[in-house]
């Protein structure tokens, strides 16, 4: 009883992460993805971040002379880490 309930929990994950978004690959679509708010991934996006985010830049980590400009929040917009 108890693996049909762990089989039927993580198929209805799997289901609700994997289905609905294109990650940005529409021709005229937004270039951004979102997994319920908790992760956002966007693709060149050179947007100042705002004063309520935590902003973290991939240079203060470590060295790098090709950017993107890619930016990932976490938590709702509490964590931002941009490359640029």
């Amino acid at each position: 009883m108890t693996r049909k309930i762990l089989l039927l929990l993580s198929l209805s994950i799997c289901g609700l992460v994997f289905s609905g978004c294109d990650g940005g690959t529409a021709q005229m679509g937004p270039k951004e993805a979102s997994v319920l708010g908790i992760v956002k991934l966007e693709k060149e996006s050179y947007q100042a971040v705002g004063p309520s985010t935590f902003a973290v830049s991939t240079d203060e980590l470590y060295t790098r002379k090709n950017f993107q400009g890619n930016k990932a929040t976490f938590l709702w917009g509490l964590v931002t880490l941009k490359d640029y």
